[in-house]
């Protein structure tokens, strides 16, 4: 007899602009298999689309299991969407044909199986929430520093996309004085162009090209493939580059503002780290974050009981996420 649905694992799906991740999660948030594929979005939304169905295939079958023996796909999509619908309204990340495109339709059509979606970001803070560092708390904001600079709330144990479903972010949040770097919204001193991988790498450069001497730009073509990545930074950092020190510490101090402020307007449990820049450097990153955040808080008392802490599922967070977000939705 077959099991009912909420009974069975589901399958999660990080969609990212390099690579995608598909992975059969057990009910206890157990990765049983994952399937990772280089995402190539300059191959058009149509082969992307057929690579994320090929993953998934490839993980249920890597599981010893049958599409039919799964409850069905959840996804988290670098961008907006209209989760109601299915469709992803932009992903910037992915090129133009990204643009209200029926995402669940598509794979639902491929695979036969539910298919739903949510933001990439707030999929990971769903995740940490419900099977990593945020399990039995009631209020979390999880902040994922990559790209960019994103965020996901959850209040009163629910994961909260606001009524216009933008709820998160926090990468746009104005911590610096006018005089700041220059966002993506166009307004000065937001978080995302000082704390946020592609933010760091552009300061690296600059420092370079005005004579100071770092091997940043070196790493960045030998070892990061022409991007500051985590990796980059995590060598960088090991051989003492003092450009690159400096770099961290203004994003680590940014985003220690970024967590205070947070703590003083929702005063949730928990605030957790993820990325691939956490992921690397763990506590050594977040702990000066910490130490700000403590600092620029307006009660002080039990500050520390607000913890702030790395992502613990890692770069599962996402993958686990999109599978509790199936599992709770395609009921």
């Amino acid at each position: 007899m077959a099991k009912s649905r909420k009974h069975r694992p589901y399958v999660g799906v990080d969609l990212g602009g390099t690579s995608l991740r598909a992975g059969v999660v057990a009910r206890d948030g157990g990765v049983l298999m994952m399937e990772k594929l280089k995402t190539k979005p300059e191959q058009g939304a149509a082969a992307v689309v057929e690579r994320m169905a090929e993953a998934i295939t490839g993980a249920v079958k890597g599981a010893g299991l049958r599409l039919r023996d799964v409850g069905g796909v959840g996804i988290g999509v670098p961008g907006p969407i209209d989760a109601e619908r299915g469709v992803v309204r932009l992903a910037v990340n992915l090129g133009p044909d990204w643009t209200n495109l029926p995402l669940a339709a598509e794979l639902r059509g491929r695979l036969g199986l539910p298919v739903c979606l949510d933001n990439d970001v707030r999929v990971g803070a769903l995740g940490e929430h419900r099977h990593g560092a945020g399990q039995g708390l009631d209020d979390m904001v999880a902040i994922f520093v990559g790209t960019g600079v994103g965020g996901g709330l959850i209040l009163g144990g629910e994961l909260r996309a606001g009524w216009r479903g933008s709820a998160g972010e926090i990468g746009h949040t104005v911590v610096a004085g006018a005089n700041g770097i220059v966002g993506k919204t166009g307004q000065p001193g937001t978080v995302e162009p000082l704390a946020s991988r592609s933010g760091m790498e552009r300061q690296v450069r600059e420092v370079a090209a005005a004579g100071r001497e770092s091997v940043v730009p070196e790493l960045i073509e030998s070892v990061g493939g022409g991007r500051l990545t985590s990796s980059v930074i995590q060598q960088a950092l090991r051989r003492k580059d003092a450009v690159m020190q400096e770099v961290l510490a203004v994003a680590q101090h940014t985003l220690g503002l970024l967590a205070g402020n947070l703590i003083n307007t929702l005063d949730p449990q928990l605030i957790v780290f993820g990325g691939g820049v956490t992921e690397r450097l763990g506590e050594r990153f977040v702990a000066p974050i910490r130490r700000v955040a403590y600092a620029n808080l307006i009660n002080k008392r039990s500050a520390g009981r607000a913890m702030i802490v790395p992502a613990a599922l890692k770069d599962a967070s996402g993958v686990v996420g999109a599978a509790v977000l199936a599992r709770e939705l395609l009921k």
